[in-house]
């Protein structure tokens, strides 16, 4: 991850005054309730014959950071762990007092990203991290059934089974023909046009994927299936491709492993169908654009572009100014809104794409606001595209993102009003990000109002931590627009 902060060492003082648990310890019991509500209790795993693995980092530790990216829990946990074979338990927690459940979600001030995106549980306990006396993040303790505890460090997944393996003496079996069907979305520049695209598939299996086929279903009947031929290795990546398919705007769109190296896929979590996101692209009412870039706490890493349907550069932005912390980060370009102009020819109606770039590789994923990109055809209140952007890696293509209509604006006034509120959820503080000031007016779904404010600024904020839970109603107002915010506190 960008910028690795030498503060995996520990700078609590309220840790350092422990030593590390000596390796042959009694690990000690806990029981703690994960950020999803579920019960864990270490010594109920150990009864079962679980060897359990616990990763305590926090969230603004850039070498805790790096081994979430690596994905070794993830490939480990869906292997061996409740979405595979459900010999092992891992746990993820978060051994800093301080951190919120924003900080977890990466829309805190004090993180690296989401961390919430892997599949194994994730603990918010400072009194586990002081139980188990750590002096440094990421402490990464492997416990054995009979209760003994070791520091067995940062390792891959094929190193955890060896470490529980020859560690703990506990043999694992791990899942066949396990595989998972990445998230599809399904872009259309319109519906009546046949469209070519690839599904990403991992196997998180203990064999290879030597061969198998996946399902396109409209409506839960199979239009379409792509063949596996790739050998794809343990916790390997693959993609099939399908060519020439019309898919209708109003059908639900399924894709499902029919079978794998010939088989029936593992009968897991993994295995259920995924569900495609069908989007249409939305046709501007000229070709007088606005691009508004969000960016993160490194601009000068980050870029644009957008692409005709040729595959042409139509127009480009970034990387902008890097700041002047470690690696660039902070200075005036970051965690803002750079706005850029755009004209498409007259005469042009075309569907494009928008392409963004992160030459660190770690995507547009660090910093105190959203980050991502809008484009506004000029006159219009709402965005033709929209994109909230995150670790994407060090690119990623967006097709067919929004259509020109061939005509220029007469409008001379190239610029669109912005606002946006977060994080959205809250614990009940939000954010503003407005290019003029608005007046708030928040009501409960009754219609009651439980709170006004007036001249909110950029970069103003509302407290609503005082109302109870749930969603309320927020009505912005501004020299230029009027708009309508669901604010949800949790």
């Amino acid at each position: 991850m960008k910028k690795t902060l030498l503060l995996g060492f520990m700078a609590l003082a309220g840790f350092t005054a422990h030593a590390q648990l000596p390796a042959g310890s009694t690990a000690p019991d806990f029981t703690a309730t994960d950020i999803n509500g579920n019960v864990h209790h270490l010594q109920e795993y150990l009864d079962q014959g679980k060897t359990v693995i616990i990763d305590i980092s926090a969230t603004w530790c850039g070498p805790c950071w790096n081994y979430h990216g690596s994905h070794a829990l993830k490939n480990f946990y869906n292997n061996y762990g409740p979405n595979g074979s459900d010999e092992i338990v891992v746990l993820f927690i978060e051994g800093d007092g301080a951190t919120t459940l924003a900080d977890l979600q990466g829309t805190g001030g004090n993180t690296q990203g989401n961390w919430t995106t892997d599949p194994y549980p994730i603990i918010d306990s400072a009194q586990i991290a002081s139980l188990y006396q750590i002096t440094y993040f990421p402490t990464v303790y492997r416990i054995c059934p009979n209760g003994i505890v070791t520091e067995i460090g940062a390792q891959n997944a094929v190193n955890l089974k060896n470490s529980v393996q020859n560690g703990c003496g506990q043999m694992l079996t791990g899942a066949q023909n396990n595989a998972e069907i990445e998230d599809v979305t399904l872009n259309l520049c319109d519906a009546s046009t046949p469209i070519d695209f690839n599904v990403n598939f991992k196997n998180y299996g203990v064999n290879a994927i030597t061969s198998g086929e996946i399902a396109l279903k409209e409506n839960g009947n199979a239009i379409a299936t792509a063949s596996i031929s790739s050998n794809v290795s343990t916790y390997g990546a693959g993609t099939v491709s399908f060519s020439n398919v019309t898919i209708n705007e109003g059908s639900e769109y399924t894709l499902e492993l029919n079978q794998v190296n010939g088989g029936a896929p593992f009968d897991g979590p993994l295995s259920a169908p995924k569900t495609a996101d069908v989007t249409v692209a939305q046709t501007g009412n000229n070709n007088s654009l606005v691009v508004l870039v969000q960016t993160d706490n490194y601009p000068g890493e980050i870029s644009w572009r957008i692409k005709d349907s040729n595959g042409a550069v139509v127009a480009n932005g970034g990387p902008y100014q890097a700041g002047p912390g470690a690696a660039g980060a902070g200075g005036p370009d970051a965690n803002t809104t750079k706005t850029h102009n755009v004209v498409i020819p007259e005469g042009v109606a075309d569907c494009f794409s928008v392409e963004l770039l992160d030459s660190y590789g770690d995507g547009w994923s660090l910093g105190s606001t959203a980050h991502g990109i809008e484009v506004y055809s000029v006159g219009t209140a709402e965005p033709i595209f929209d994109y909230t952007a995150g670790n994407f890696g060090s690119n990623v293509t967006l097709n067919a993102a929004f259509k020109t209509a061939g005509i220029l604006s007469t409008d001379n006034d190239l610029t669109v009003s912005k606002f946006a509120v977060y994080p959205n959820p809250s614990n009940g503080v939000f954010n503003f990000s407005t290019q003029e000031a608005v007046s708030v007016t928040v009501t409960d779904l009754t219609g009651k109002v439980v709170y006004t404010a007036a001249d909110i600024n950029n970069g103003g904020s509302i407290d609503l931590s005082q109302l109870q839970t749930g969603m309320y109603i927020a009505q912005v107002k501004g020299q230029s627009f009027e708009k309508t915010e669901k604010l949800v506190i949790k």
